[in-house]
């Protein structure tokens, strides 16, 4: 009855606290480290890709959900601001953007800015728009804007950038328009553009935050431990039952450890994206193959922690078990 109850607590309770405590070393050597997303983050050909896939489907209505332009931008309809940036920026921008947002969101987890200082630098952008980008962004911001409504005054009163486009104004002239505006809209944007974190970071932010992690992992490996011990001496009746039941019952979490890094290092994510129906996950084909290429070291970065953990772990299940074969019968 006892081996039949430790069997049981062993299937329900130790395998999956052992596999979740072995998943929770795995990612702590890289879920919170600085250089992992930064390397995500820093291929430049995944920019070049979403603003070319951007800029094929100017035609199509774009989901801005509740962002807002930056100061004097912020009476632009979003949609056409959106749609307007998208031709002008520059995926260099972008990516220093991306990765300028890494650095600032580890400084504030590091305690060393507060997590209300986040924001993104937009003088870079604000000199591109005042410079060789400047007639081009008007020209797209005004093939951008909305009819205006009955009665609707087509300036906007912030910026002085047309917010509609009057039935009979020709593009040439609403072009003119928002150039000239241009300059004196931008002296009203602010130098940052603050980024509002989730109330659950906060709450994660701080000099110890690196180490929460690593506590977590440390103190579900305890209670996993603690059951695994524990349902080893309530299933055993001697040492060699003992020994056999922690062996036994470490070797299956191990393999699955094992099974999650082989199949992240040799998942065929480019394969898997270029498959997928284009217009339900992909726009274009060139998109999935940047997102491909830019997730193939992430990828083995990930798979290493799984690997490592997992073949210590088999390692340690397998001396188990050949200790327990070594064992002499017990009368």
């Amino acid at each position: 009855m006892r081996k039949v109850l430790a069997v049981i607590l062993i299937l329900v309770l130790v395998m999956p606290l052992l596999f979740a405590a072995l998943t929770l070393f795995a990612v702590n050597s890289w879920v919170l480290k600085r250089s992992f997303y930064r390397e995500l983050l820093a291929e430049e050909r995944l920019y070049a890709a979403l603003l070319a896939d951007a800029r094929r489907h100017m035609d199509r209505p774009w989901e801005t959900g509740d962002w807002v332009g930056p100061g004097a931008l912020e009476g632009v309809p979003t949609e056409t601001l959106a749609k307007a940036l998208a031709q002008t920026v520059s995926a260099a921008y972008l990516r220093n953007q991306a990765v300028a947002a890494v650095d600032a969101l580890f400084d504030a987890l590091e305690g060393r800015v507060s997590a209300t200082e986040l924001a993104l630098d937009l003088r870079p952008l604000k000199a591109s728009l005042r410079g060789g980008s400047r007639q081009a962004f008007a020209r797209a911001l005004a093939e951008a804007l909305p009819a205006c409504r009955t009665g609707q005054d087509p300036l906007e009163p912030g910026s002085r950038l047309l917010a509609c486009r009057p039935v009979g104004m020709p593009l040439e002239r609403a072009t003119q328009l928002i150039f000239a505006a241009l300059p004196g809209a931008l002296d009203r944007v602010p130098d940052r553009y603050p980024l509002t974190p989730e109330p659950h970071f906060l709450g994660w932010a701080g000099p110890v935050a690196g180490a929460r992690l690593a506590w977590a992992a440390v103190i579900l490996g305890l209670i996993a431990a603690a059951f695994w011990l524990g349902a080893a001496f309530l299933g055993g009746r001697n040492r060699a039952d003992v020994t056999a039941f922690l062996g036994w019952s470490l070797l299956a979490p191990a393999l699955l450890t094992l099974a999650v890094g082989l199949g992240v290092r040799f998942a065929f994510l480019g394969e898997w994206l270029l498959r997928a129906p284009p217009r339900q996950l992909w726009a274009s084909r060139e998109l999935a193959a940047a997102l491909a290429e830019a997730l193939r070291p992430v990828l083995q970065t990930v798979s290493r922690g799984f690997l490592i953990t997992g073949a210590i772990t088999l390692g340690l299940s397998l001396g188990l078990i050949a200790w327990w074969r070594s064992i002499r019968p017990e009368d």
